[in-house]
């Protein structure tokens, strides 16, 4: 390729990826990629992974990243979260020599230093006055408020309201105050720069949840962690009743990001945008610029692997400052200010999608419109249908293409509650939806192959041979602990938010695939959409490509030459394989050990497009009957809670 149509190129490229938002792209930035909360050094499947640079890939621990990050902050510490634990240690089992302080422990100490420490939680309805510290929700974010009050750490309180100019506005705020939550996860600290008493920024973006049961690495043990590095903080959503001391935890699999650079300072700007709004009552907030901070600073590293990186948000100005010069980049809905620049970023980079789209996300439903029934539901967002417009296209086109979606096996909660059952219900419809009009396209084109040639739905689960550190556990004598103690075997729940196109860009963040986190007028949300630049952008095996080859080998456990190729027939043929194989593993009578770790979704998936259930799995497995896998509607729930 020569230069000039190299720069060419790249310069479409460039103007593709960039999404007319609130903020811009930034260029030549730094971003780090994380998978799980902690990597062990000595996960010998990654061995097989080579970095653009040559390089063995060693995945990096995000929450040993983000202790060193804080304990190096001197300027200004400022986090926000679903839920924030200030009892959360970081480090556990050996690691714990290096620092067993909580993460409150840390920040209060930090203050008492002289930095400016803030903290911003979501303040969840039922808690304090109704239900007392804990609330409905388990967030924390009274306990985290309480645990503060007296400290030099400035903590808010902030609810999920909206303006009250009529009657029905006062009722839904009423319901988003219950309902809706500010949802978005960051953590921002200052920096040392190499020979300079200056500092830079830095920040962490995803599913980053600092409370309980988010620690996990990519192993995602069921029992063996319990007595160690799950000691006090033990979680089973799924099935509450069972004791920690008796297991099983449920596995959490998540993606995070650290981004440096101008694109730091962006994500500093969404925070004091939402602490003027809704946090200044709590403590002043400066600018960035009245800090000792460089913002155009990123750690010495090779320049051809620096990253284009862009912030994009879901969130009205009822829970932000907006900057008014910047107000036409942003909707408006009953006079508030609405930037739903996540869907629009994800909207952008399917259409630019020619290969293969690789999805993680807790949740997955969406234009209902498109729905074979209940198409008047409130969930109209447009990713599941753009994804199979682009998919419809290529099959005219004659072209390879896939999308990958990967989703827990069930929503967290017991699959049996209506709450569960009825997003598993929006869920089925928009599959259902999905795969018939790839159906009817392989039809209409005279193309014999399969759906699920094009669109493959995935969900994690692990089963594991028992061995001596079952001895240590309790005996099970709760009904769902002896169930699981039985099959030795739990789904791994999916937490992550994060899309890969052509394995050249990514996005990671906190929004789910709904309408929630997508509408910008219900969960607040962030999410960072990023690129190589200098990247070979024929075949490109920068930093994404890695990173989604690191995450396929932690979920099929193997690494293998034609997953260098996710849209070629041969890779999904043999991702299909594997996981078919794991899956007759998982439900076999006799417990035996899943190779891998990725299922295929429990559904059957005729040639015409049709779905249906699997013999003899209408409800998931070792839940109770009412778990049903393709869900049910409930008359009781209001639908904004559920999509």
């Amino acid at each position: 390729m020569s230069d000039l149509h190299g720069a060419v190129l790249k310069e479409r490229v460039s103007r593709s990826y960039e999404v007319d938002c609130y903020f811009p792209m930034q260029s030549m930035c730094s971003v780090t990629l994380y998978q799980d909360a902690h990597c062990k050094p000595s996960m010998n499947q990654f061995a097989g992974l080579i970095t653009p640079s040559h390089q063995p890939h060693e995945p990096r621990s995000c929450w040993k990243d983000l202790y060193y990050s804080l304990i190096e902050a001197r300027e200004i510490i400022c986090i926000t979260g679903w839920a924030v634990w200030t009892s959360l240690r970081l480090f556990r089992g050996m690691d714990l020599k290096i620092d067993n302080r909580t993460l409150g422990e840390i920040l209060v100490d930090k203050a008492n230093q002289g930095v400016q420490v803030y903290v911003m939680v979501w303040s969840e309805k039922t808690s304090g006055d109704i239900l007392g510290e804990k609330g409905i929700m388990g967030t924390h974010d009274m306990e985290t408020f309480n645990f503060f009050k007296k400290t030099k750490v400035n903590c808010a309180l902030c609810p999920r309201e909206m303006k009250t100019t009529e009657f029905t506005d006062y009722l839904q705020n009423e319901f988003s105050t219950g309902a809706y939550t500010h949802h978005q996860k960051s953590v921002i600290c200052d920096a040392p720069v190499t020979d300079s008493d200056r500092r830079r920024l830095i920040a962490f973006v995803g599913g980053l949840d600092l409370t309980g049961g988010r620690y996990d690495t990519p192993d995602h043990e069921l029992f063996s962690t319990l007595l160690d590095e799950h000691l006090g903080d033990f979680r089973n959503s799924n099935a509450k009743s069972i004791p920690p001391e008796q297991g099983p935890r449920e596995p959490w699999h998540d993606i995070h990001c650290k981004v440096e650079g101008k694109i730091a300072a962006d994500v500093f700007q969404n925070f004091y945008e939402r602490w003027l709004k809704q946090g200044k009552k709590y403590g002043s907030l400066s600018p960035i610029d009245s800090f000792n901070i460089s913002l155009n600073e990123v750690p010495q590293m090779d320049p051809e692997r620096l990253w284009n990186a862009q912030l994009f948000r879901s969130i009205t100005d009822d829970s932000a400052d907006f900057d008014k010069e910047k107000a036409s980049h942003m909707n408006s809905k009953k006079g508030r200010m609405v930037d739903s620049s996540i869907a629009q970023a994800y909207i952008q980079m399917i259409r630019n999608a020619e290969n293969f789209i690789y999805i993680e996300n807790q949740y997955f439903l969406g234009s209902a419109y498109c729905w074979l029934q209940n198409e008047d539901t409130n969930c109209h967002h447009t990713i599941p249908s753009e994804i199979t417009r682009k998919i419809v296209d290529k099959i005219a086109l004659g072209q390879r293409f896939c999308a990958y979606i990967v989703i827990p096996m069930f929503p967290e909660g017991d699959p049996a509650s209506a709450p569960i059952q009825e997003i598993l219900f929006w869920q089925t419809r928009t599959i259902e939806m999905m795969y018939r009009q790839v159906g009817d396209a392989l039809r209409t084109y005279g193309n014999n192959s399969h759906p699920t040639d094009y669109l493959l739905f995935l969900c994690p689960g692990k089963r594991e041979l028992a061995g001596e550190h079952i001895q240590r556990l309790e005996p099970a004598t709760e009904q769902f602990a002896k169930t699981f103690r039985e099959s030795m075997r739990f789904p791994i729940y999916v937490h992550s938010k994060m899309m890969i196109v052509d394995d050249v860009y990514i996005i990671v963040g906190s929004a789910n695939i709904n309408q929630r986190s997508m509408a910008g007028t219900r969960d607040t949300e962030m999410a960072i959409g990023a690129w190589q630049p200098f990247a070979d952008l024929r075949h490109p095996f920068g930093d994404v490509h890695v990173f989604r080859m690191s995450l396929w080998t932690e979920h099929l456990r193997i690494t293998e030459p034609v997953f260098h190729h996710p849209a070629s027939i041969e890779c999904v043929t043999r991702v299909k394989e594997l996981c078919l194989y794991n899956w007759h593993k998982y439900i076999a009578d006799s417990v035996e050990e899943t190779p891998g770790q990725l299922l295929p979704y429990p559904l059957n998936i005729l040639p015409c497009g049709k779905i249906e259930t699997l013999e003899g799995v209408k409800s998931f497995p070792d839940f109770l009957p009412g778990a049903k896998v393709l869900g049910k509607l409930s008359a009781m729930i209001p639908q904004k809670v559920t999509t």
